[in-house]
Formats: structure tokens, C-alpha cells, sequence
């Protein structure tokens, strides 16, 4: 019987050790991921710009410098209302939340980010700099791809096309992007984030955590523009034109 005892005693100290550790090894595999996110190199001279009240960083990519977050700058109306040509630059901010033009930036309307001029491609951007032209894009896709160069003729199709250049844009993981983030690097600390779009026929938002729409000053007809396209399901990025009264996000390039 007092075999029988420390036997079952032994049994028990067993399986309570085996507890512990694998209770120790859960909060090891619960603990979150910390991802060492690349924030690129700043632009020479020039590791921050002041523009509105609001600190940009600058990141350097080939000869081109960038500013490493989306242009949040303006006035916020509700969806419902339009923007318009007057003294103050207006914004949408996703779903009417000002917090998420903090995020994500502004989003704005291809008319309201040119300043209603369309032979001047500053736009809304500060001075020196400008809103990028379809052939400043074409330029960073070639330069970040690993396949496909600068003077390759694939960057002036439309669609999906390049290698990887849409992923090395973005920034990585799933706290910004919808899962899985396909192909994300953010090798050269672009730092792409996804602010979705607010569609002009309804005045309704979507997309946000799922694509980066980014505005070009480069016009493709009486009411349309170019604009690039950056998705968590694809390590592509996509050139394509639309209305130009639908509202994306903006970066601002450098004058060179």
C-alpha cells in the first residue's frame, strides 16, 4: 500500500513539473513578436521637415528623397461634404475620425491636392517639394525592384507589375496590414501604410488596412489621374487611373 502511495505521489509531482513547463513555454510562444522595423536612410541635410504643424521624416532612395509618411495637412470634413477651391486645404479622414489621418494621412482629391492648379505639381505639398509625377513613381518602383530596372518598359503598363517593389514598400507585419502582408520588407524604409479610399459616387470609405492608394500629379484625361496601388495580398504594385474626384492618401517628393 505505501508503494502504491509513492508511486502515485511520484506520478503526481510529475505531471505538476510537466505542467510548469509547459505553462512557462506558452507565455513563451504568447509573447508578441517584436519586429525591427527599417526606417531607411534621411535625406541628406534635410532628417525632418516642419509643414503644418506636423514633423515628416525624410527617407533617401536612390537620388530621390522622399517624405517617409503620407502628407496629413488641412481641414477635416465629413464625408458627406465636398471638398472645395478655396483659402483652406481640406481633408477626409478615414471613416471621420481625426486620429486616423494621424495614422494613415489625409485623403484627398486629385483636384484639392494639385491646389486646383494642374501645371503645377506642388500642390498641397510644402515648398521644394512636390507631388510625385507618374514618372517620379516609375523611377522609385525601378529603383527598389529586384528584377525589373529603372528604364525597363514595364513600369508604363498598366496593372499589377514589377517583382517586389510593392512589397519593399511596405511596412512590415500585421499591426498596420491586414494578414499576411505578402512580401513586405520595408528594405529601404518607404514605410507604405494602408489608409484605404473614400469613393466619390457614395461618400463611403473602404480598403483601410488593405491597400495604399497613392495619388500621382501626372493627369490621364479631363477627369481622370494616375495613381499607384499597394496591397497586402499582392508584393506587386499596381498603375492604374481613375476619377479623379475619388480621395487617396499623397506622398511629397523633393524637387531635385
Amino acid at each position: 500500500m505505501k508503494t502504491k502511495n509513492k508511486i502515485l505521489l511520484i506520478g503526481a509531482l510529475f505531471f505538476f513539473i510537466l505542467y510548469l513547463l509547459t505553462s512557462c513555454n506558452d507565455d513563451e510562444e504568447a509573447a508578441p513578436i517584436v519586429i525591427d522595423e527599417n526606417y531607411g536612410t534621411p535625406c541628406e541635410g534635410i532628417l525632418t521637415i516642419d509643414y503644418g504643424g506636423q514633423v515628416y521624416n525624410t527617407v533617401k532612395i536612390g537620388d530621390q528623397c522622399w517624405m517617409r509618411e503620407n502628407l496629413n495637412i488641412g481641414t477635416m470634413l465629413n464625408s458627406s461634404d465636398t471638398l472645395n477651391n478655396n483659402d483652406t486645404i481640406e481633408k477626409y479622414c478615414y471613416q471621420n475620425e481625426i486620429t486616423n489621418c494621424d495614422k494613415y494621412g489625409g485623403m484627398y482629391n486629385w483636384k484639392e491636392l494639385m491646389n486646383y492648379n494642374d501645371t503645377i505639381t506642388q500642390g498641397i505639398c510644402p515648398e521644394g517639394w512636390h507631388v510625385p509625377t507618374d514618372a517620379d513613381w516609375n523611377i522609385l518602383e525601378g529603383t527598389l525592384d529586384s528584377l525589373y530596372t529603372v528604364n525597363d518598359t514595364i513600369w508604363d503598363t498598366t496593372g499589377w507589375r514589377g517583382y517586389n517593389a510593392g512589397g519593399i514598400m511596405k511596412k512590415m507585419g500585421s499591426d498596420d496590414w491586414y494578414y499576411p502582408n505578402v512580401g513586405a520588407t520595408n528594405a529601404f524604409g518607404f514605410s507604405a501604410v494602408p489608409g484605404g479610399i473614400r469613393y466619390f459616387e457614395d461618400k463611403t470609405f473602404d480598403k483601410v488596412l488593405a491597400a495604399n492608394y497613392l495619388w500621382t500629379s501626372t493627369k490621364k484625361e479631363d477627369t481622370d489621374a494616375w495613381f499607384r496601388l499597394l496591397s497586402y495580398g499582392h508584393v506587386d504594385i499596381k498603375r492604374s487611373f481613375t476619377n479623379a474626384e475619388n480621395a487617396f492618401s499623397v506622398r511629397c517628393i523633393k524637387n531635385q
